[in-house]
C-alpha cells in the first residue's frame, strides 16, 4: 500500500492503561492515521459496531470480562476486514502466537518500541489492502463468468466480446483473428457454448501442427487402403463435429488443396473421404483462427480469396495483452484460483509488488504466456500469496510502461467512466491512492469506498 493511502486509515487502540492509550495515540497521530481508543473489550467492540476500522491494536491482558483474545473473535464477526494486532508481555507470548491462529495479524511486546509498533501496523495496512483488492477483483471476475474460460472487461476485449455474443447464436463462419496467445481457441468454444449446436461436439484442429499430407485424411476422413498404413475406414473431424462446431486454428497455413475441398464444405456442406467416392453431407459451423492478416495472404496469393470471404462472414479481432492492461489483475487471479485448486495450494493472490511486476510487463506471448507464468509460480510458492521473487526475473524487473490515454467510447455510464478512470490513474500511480487522490480530486478515503463498492467491482 502507498503511503498516502496509510494516512486516511483508522486505528482502534484498546488498552486499560491510559498511558499506554495516550503514547499509542500520540505515535500513531504522527504517522498521519486517524486514532480511536477503548479502555475495555466491550467498549472497543461498539466502536467496531458504529465506525470504520482497518486495524485493532489491542492489549491481551485487560482486566474485566473480554480479554483481547475475546475481542479478536468478536472483531471476526463484527468487523471481519479489520486487522488485529496483540500487545502482550514477556511472559504471555505463547498465548499470543495461539491468538495468531485464530486470526491476529500479529504480536508485538511490551514495553513497546515506537519502530516496531509502526512497521508492524504499516503491514497489517499493507495486508488488509491486498485481502481487499483480491476480494475486488474476484467479484469483478464472478460478473464475467458468462462465457466460460473468457475473462476480461477492458474496453477493447469489451468490443470483441460484444460481436462475439451477437455472432454466436446464428450459424455464420466466424474468423477470430489475433497474435498467438491471444485465446482464439477459447473465444472459439464460448461461440460455440452460446450457440443453438452447444449440445452437439465441438471438434478443435490445428492446421499447423498437423503434417500438411495427412491433414486432408484428418480433416476430412479416409476409405481402407487410401494409403499406405489405411487398414481401415476412418472418419474426419468433419464427420466428427457434425450438428455442432469445427474450430479450425491457424487456418492460414493449409495447403491449397486442403482449401479448394474445405471451400465445398463451407459451399453446400458436402465432401468425399480420401480414397473414397461417396459423397457425404455434414451440418457444422465453421470457426476459423489465424496469428496472420489473410487479406495480406490472399494478395500475396497464399490463400484462396472465395475461401476468406467464405470464412469471414464475421471477423472478431482478439487484442492482444498491451492493448488490455487493466484485464492483467482479472486474468491472474483466474489463473490463480484453476491452478491453486489444481494443486490444492491455500493462495489467496498476489501481493502488490508481484502484481505492479504483472503489470509492468509487456507479454509478448499474451493471455498464454501470463496462464504459464501464474501456473509456475503457483507451484513455486511458499506463502498464502504469490510473491515478486516467485515471477522470473524478466517479469519481475520490468518497467512500467509510460502513461498512455484512455479512450471511452460515447454513451458509457458515468458509473463506468468513474471505475475506468480509477484504475487508470491508479496503474499510473503503481497504485499510490493518495496521489491517485490529487489528481483526480478526491480524497483517498473516497477511491477506497468507490473501489470496494458492488458497482465498481463488476459490470
Amino acid at each position: 500500500m502507498a503511503e498516502g493511502a496509510r494516512e486516511r486509515a483508522t486505528v482502534l487502540v484498546v488498552d486499560d492503561e491510559t498511558s499506554n492509550l495516550e503514547s499509542l495515540q500520540r505515535i500513531f497521530r504522527k504517522e498521519g492515521w486517524e486514532v480511536q481508543t477503548a479502555t475495555s473489550g466491550e467498549e472497543a467492540l461498539d466502536l467496531l459496531r458504529s465506525e470504520k476500522v482497518n486495524i485493532v491494536v489491542t492489549d491481551l491482558l485487560m482486566p474485566g470480562g473480554m480479554s483481547g483474545t475475546d475481542l479478536l473473535r468478536a472483531a471476526r464477526t463484527v468487523a471481519p476486514e479489520a486487522e488485529v494486532v496483540l500487545m502482550t508481555a514477556h511472559g504471555s507470548v505463547e498465548t499470543a502466537v495461539e491468538a495468531m491462529k485464530e486470526g491476529a495479524y500479529d504480536f508485538v511486546t511490551k514495553p513497546l518500541k515506537r519502530m516496531s509498533i509502526v512497521k508492524t501496523v504499516r503491514q497489517a495496512l499493507d495486508r488488509q489492502a491486498l485481502v481487499l483488492e483480491n476480494r475486488a477483483l474476484r467479484e469483478r471476475l464472478k460478473g464475467l463468468e458468462g462465457m466460460a474460460g473468457v475473462v476480461g472487461d477492458s474496453p477493447a476485449f469489451k468490443t470483441a466480446m460484444d460481436l462475439v455474443r451477437q455472432a454466436a447464436p446464428s450459424s455464420a463462419a466466424v474468423l477470430l483473428q489475433g497474435e498467438s496467445g491471444t485465446g482464439k481457441e477459447v473465444v472459439g468454444r464460448a461461440i460455440h457454448d452460446l450457440s443453438p449446436r452447444s449440445n452437439g461436439p465441438f471438434v478443435a484442429v490445428n492446421s499447423a501442427a498437423i503434417p500438411e499430407a495427412l491433414l486432408e485424411s484428418e480433416l476430412f476422413g479416409y476409405e481402407k487402403g487410401a494409403f499406405t498404413g489405411a487398414t481401415g475406414r476412418r472418419e474426419g473431424r468433419f464427420e466428427r463435429a457434425h450438428r455442432g462446431t469445427i474450430f479450425l486454428d491457424e487456418v492460414s497455413e493449409m495447403s491449397p488443396g486442403v482449401q479448394a475441398k474445405l471451400l465445398r464444405v463451407l459451399q453446400d456442406g458436402q465432401f468425399e473421404r480420401l480414397g473414397g467416392s461417396e459423397t457425404l453431407r455434414t451440418d457444422v459451423r465453421v470457426v476459423a483462427a489465424t496469428n496472420k492478416d489473410l487479406q495480406v495472404e490472399v494478395e500475396a496469393g497464399r490463400f484462396r480469396e472465395d475461401l476468406y470471404y467464405r470464412l469471414a462472414v464475421i471477423t472478431v479481432s482478439l487484442p492482444p495483452m498491451r492493448e488490455r492492461r487493466g484485464d492483467i489483475p482479472l486474468l491472474a487471479h483466474h489463473f490463480l484460483r484453476r491452478y491453486a485448486d489444481q494443486a490444492p495450494r491455500p493462495l489467496k493472490g498476489f501481493s502488490q509488488q508481484a502484481m505492479q511486476a504483472l503489470e509492468a510487463y509487456h507479454w509478448p506471448g499474451n493471455v498464454r504466456e501470463l496462464e504459464n507464468v501464474v501456473h509456475r509460480a503457483v507451484v513455486l510458492s511458499r506463502g498464502d500469496c504469490i510473491d515478486v521473487s516467485e515471477l522470473p526475473k524478466e517479469i519481475s524487473s520490468a518497467e512500467a510502461p509510460p502513461a498512455r490515454e484512455l479512450l471511452i467510447p460515447v454513451g458509457t455510464p458515468l458509473e463506468e467512466v468513474e471505475r475506468r478512470v480509477i484504475h487508470e490513474t491508479l496503474r499510473h500511480t503503481s497504485g499510490d491512492k493518495n496521489l491517485a487522490a490529487r489528481l483526480l480530486g478526491l480524497s483517498a478515503r473516497t477511491i477506497y469506498r468507490k473501489l470496494s463498492s458492488p458497482s465498481s467491482e463488476s459490470d
